[in-house]
């Protein structure tokens, strides 16, 4: 399904930018350096953002499209392949041999059926390094975003936090302070580090 819409053009989650509330974690220093993912990364902005000389990000998704694009969008901005990667790759499935120091998931979460989120939940605990952060930007918790059915689903932040809490230990849960215009009101920031891997 992700393949063809990307063939056909038809991305809205795409918003040509990274998200500003990365962006704002990002410039306030927020988050550990080290190794970072983001699963479900699409045209990898949120990859770009995170990427520097003291952080090696890695992106996951299903479309060799999306990585096509973010190669281009890569070599455009001028960030060295070995700061910023994006793979296709089964979040679920995939074995990357280290685990991160940063997660950052926004678009994710709420692409996948409701009915596996208890394995987002395990899977976030085995790949999140002891000390590392985990990063939700939860959306949409409101309509009208998330169309019954179909993605984005529809969550909401005690939602999340009943996923994570107590393998997590929250950090912080509070609205987004900034969102593009379509989707203020309607995501929330969460914060969390490993308190003790989810066994499956």
């Amino acid at each position: 399904m992700w393949e063809r819409l990307w063939e056909e053009g038809r991305t809205p989650w795409d918003q040509g930018e990274s998200s500003k509330s990365l962006q704002d974690l990002v410039t306030e220093g927020i988050l550990p350096p080290g190794r970072a993912l983001v699963p479900g990364a699409g045209a990898g902005h949120d990859i770009l953002t995170l990427a520097s000389e003291h952080r090696h990000c890695t992106g996951l998704d299903l479309s060799p499209l999306a990585v096509d694009r973010f190669k281009r969008l890569r070599e455009e901005r001028g960030i060295p392949e070995e700061w910023a990667e994006l793979v296709v790759a089964d979040f679920f499935e995939w074995e990357p041999g280290l685990r991160f120091d940063v997660i950052f998931d926004y678009t994710f979460l709420c692409a996948i059926q409701p009915e596996m989120r208890v394995s987002w939940a395990e899977r976030m605990s085995q790949l999140l390094a002891p000390g590392g952060q985990l990063v939700t930007l939860i959306f949409p918790t409101a309509p009208p975003h998330g169309e019954e059915g179909s993605p984005p689903f529809l969550t909401t932040p005690e939602q999340v936090r009943q996923l994570l809490v107590p393998a997590f230990t929250q950090l912080s849960l509070a609205p987004a302070k900034r969102s593009v215009p379509s989707r203020e009101g309607r995501e929330w920031l969460g914060r969390w580090t490993l308190s003790e891997p989810l066994q499956p």
